[in-house]
């Protein structure tokens, strides 16, 4: 241990030392402290450097202060260095320092603390971010040309935010006990206040909740039973089907119903038959509703009657009665939903339209409701979202997958089609339909060909992309488009020649994403268009038919596909935005990661994905006039995925189609500030809040992942949504 304000390292919990910096965990929860207290003390309030170098650990550091939950930052590898390297602003009143080495056996050492001043602070975040651009971003002209950039489009006090923010240091995921602390417990109103908002409103449901038990289930239906018993809001009642007795209970809203036959979907069609409520929804024992669920409910159904169903958030109920895994879900997202029942518990639908859809279908035991859901959808049901947890289910209960796959066949039946559903895990789905036609797809690259390392080979990017394209893919329907910047090399031109490409000439030198696909496009002859980076190569054959079956359903009108690294890690699984800009969400997870809820693994609906790769209707290109050439390197992709938004189209994600993209992993995107400044003045307001990723998600980088930096807005959202 070395360097001024140095402080010891010592075992705190489940460690024991093997050797000067060696050690072994002893337990499940391993933990080093640095210290002495004092010294820890002395650094309160104070920007610290932290520095370590670690052996087969990733070490997140623990920051306890007087009055505040811990924090956690997970320490980031050096760029140029062994070791770490991290710049910490430590709360006042800090009171202990500890290190988590996230690993059963691991070396640490070198470990070094010491307080900085603001200039060094302000040099080390420079050093940091320029570390992790492009070679070609560092040099010293083309840093000033930014750097005046910035001074002339952008304030000062929002230059240093951003400088501070892309050089801190990461924050490994908050704990779901700290949301309900930080963000659910403060934000609700009091029961006095819930009980006003009940009398103040103009018109009240009631709400008919469907549920079927089994032998056994007497405690989980007496659970459920007390969850809605502890409701604020009183018009409800029970449909209850039951083998086993009745529960002996003084609760008039609990009504008892006797199925026709045996299973669930005549005990949930006989609870429906019964059902007096304007709305229901279906609940399994043991399934709790949160108090303030149905006031919630009923508010939203009075201030939007035209809503055919609505959906919450929830989580799951451990064995110990502990709240666990959240599932804070996305706002309505047709194609999501053919993904997976993303929807769950709670869900209330007008009653009227589930008995006009013919209710719960035997076929689809174990999977009634999700089948349901696929009908109103397929019905024109408008459905909601609200975003708070209000129900907690008991741990376990999943969907049945074979059932869950039959409801998938009935609806490509039913819409007229044939197609096929594939289970890809527990939950997750791909449904691929036949391509009603085979429509002529133009494949438009841009490119000023030039040679790139691939593996351990220099190859020209054009040439080993347009191989791809005619080796690996097996629509046949295709023409391809290049945009010459420029006089190509001889290599670019010869593999255009023996890859039957058409060639056309973008004359200016200066460098226009957005001109030259527009020129593609109105050289193309094709009913649909796919807009190519040069550095792309094919891996799966069908990625041109998973691309239009997709494309090929009413409403949807952008597909982008499954990109990945040259490593095989996550390069693009859909678009998301914080804080009004754009981001890769899971960008450089591992390439077979499934994400949340199956995110990365099946077909979801985004508000954008990359122009690395994506296919669009002619017409609908068209209609918008194209890219907007206002915008030459930046957010031309993303611009126009809003504006045919705009026009009611969906952005999907396909998932089953994956192609390589031999951009640089470590790439830092560098954004002139002017296309910044436009980008937010024209899309600011109507992105503030992306529908498809919860605000309580953290978006440095967005990955699913609950961020405490983000349960102020979160909470503020929630405080609104009750006024």
């Amino acid at each position: 241990m070395q360097g001024r304000g140095a402080l010891g390292l010592s075992p705190l919990r489940d460690l024991r030392a093997l050797s000067a910096g060696d050690w072994i965990a002893t337990g499940p929860d391993p933990a080093l402290a640095l210290g002495p207290a004092a010294a820890v003390a002395a650094l309160s309030g104070r920007t610290v450097r932290i520095r370590c170098r670690p052996e087969g650990a990733s070490p997140v550091l623990v920051v306890e202060a007087e009055g505040m939950e811990a924090r956690r930052y997970r320490l980031t590898p050096h760029a140029a260095e062994p070791g770490t390297d991290d710049l910490i602003r430590l709360p006042a009143a800090t009171r202990a320092l500890q290190i988590e080495p996230g690993s059963e056996r691991f070396r640490l050492d070198a470990v070094a603390v010491e307080p900085v001043g603001r200039a060094a602070a302000g040099l080390f975040r420079a050093r940091k971010i320029v570390e992790r651009l492009p070679a070609q971003e560092r040099r010293p002209l083309r840093l000033l040309r930014r750097a005046l950039g910035l001074l002339r489009t952008v304030p000062p006090g929002e230059i240093l935010r951003r400088l501070t923010r892309a050089a801190a240091t990461a924050a490994p995921p908050a704990l779901y006990a700290d949301w309900i602390a930080a963000v659910e417990v403060p934000s609700l109103p009091s029961a006095e206040t819930m009980r006003r908002l009940v009398e103040a409103l103009p018109d009240r449901p009631t709400f008919s909740v469907l549920m079927a038990a089994g032998a056994g289930d007497e405690a989980r239906v007496g659970a459920s039973l007390a969850g809605l018993q502890a409701q604020i809001y009183p018009d409800w009642e029970l449909c209850l089907a039951t083998q086993a007795p009745f529960p002996s209970v003084d609760e008039p809203r609990l009504r008892p119903c006797i199925p026709d036959g045996p299973g669930e979907a005549a005990a949930l069609q006989a609870c429906l038959a019964a059902a007096r409520g304007t709305h229901i929804a279906v609940l399994e024992p043991g399934a709790v509703l949160a108090p303030p669920a149905l006031l919630a409910f009923a508010r939203r159904l009075t201030a939007e009657p035209d809503l055919d169903g609505l959906y919450a958030d929830e989580d799951r109920l451990g064995p110990d009665g502990a709240r666990t895994d959240p599932y804070f879900k996305p706002d309505w997202s047709p194609e999501t939903l053919e993904a997976g029942f993303y929807l769950g518990r709670p869900t209330f639908y007008r009653t009227d339209r589930v008995r006009a859809v013919g209710g719960f279908r035997p076929e689809c035991a174990g999977a009634l409701d999700y089948d349901l859901a696929l009908r109103l959808a397929e019905d024109g049901a408008r459905i909601g979202h609200i975003a708070q947890v209000l129900c907690h289910r008991p741990a376990g209960a999943a969907l049945d997958d074979a059932a869950a796959l039959r409801a998938l066949e009935a609806r490509v039946a039913r819409t007229g089609g044939t197609g096929e559903a594939r289970r890809l895990a527990e939950g997750s789905y791909a449904l691929r339909r036949a391509l009603p036609e085979r429509p002529l797809v133009s494949i438009v690259i841009p490119t000023a060909g030039r040679d790139s390392l691939i593996g351990q080979n220099r190859v020209n990017l054009l040439d080993n992309c347009l191989a791809s394209i005619r080796t690996r893919t097996r629509y046949d329907a295709i023409e391809i488009v290049v945009v010459e910047h420029g006089v190509l090399p001889e290599p670019a031109k010869a593999a255009m020649t023996r890859h039957g490409a058409r060639g056309v000439v973008y004359a200016d030198p200066a460098f226009h994403f957005a001109a030259k696909m527009n020129l593609g496009a109105r050289t193309a002859s094709g009913e649909v268009l796919v807009f190519l980076n040069d550095d792309i190569e094919v891996i799966t054959p069908d990625w041109i038919e998973a691309m239009l079956a997709l494309l090929a359903i009413p409403g949807v009108g952008v597909v982008g596909p499954k990109l990945v690294f040259e490593d095989g890690s996550l390069q693009h699984v859909g678009v998301v935005f914080g804080e009004g800009f754009p981001n890769h969400v899971r960008r450089g997870f591992p390439g077979d990661d499934a994400g949340d809820h199956g995110s990365s693994l099946a077909n979801r609906n985004y508000l954008a994905v990359t122009g690395a790769c994506m296919m669009v209707r002619r017409a609908d290109f068209e209609a918008v006039q194209g890219f907007d050439e206002t915008y030459p390197v930046n957010y031309n992709d993303i611009d126009l995925c809003l504006r045919l938004r705009e026009r009611s189209l969906r952005v999907v994600y396909c998932a089953e189609a994956r192609l390589h993209h031999y951009e640089s992993r470590n790439r830092i995107p560098v954004v002139d500030p002017s296309e910044q400044a436009r980008f937010r003045r024209r899309w600011g307001a109507q992105v503030a809040r992306d529908p498809y990723y919860p605000a309580v998600f953290g978006v440095r980088p967005p990955a699913f992942r609950l961020d405490a930096e983000r349960f102020p807005q979160a909470a503020r959202g929630m405080v609104e949504a009750w006024r």
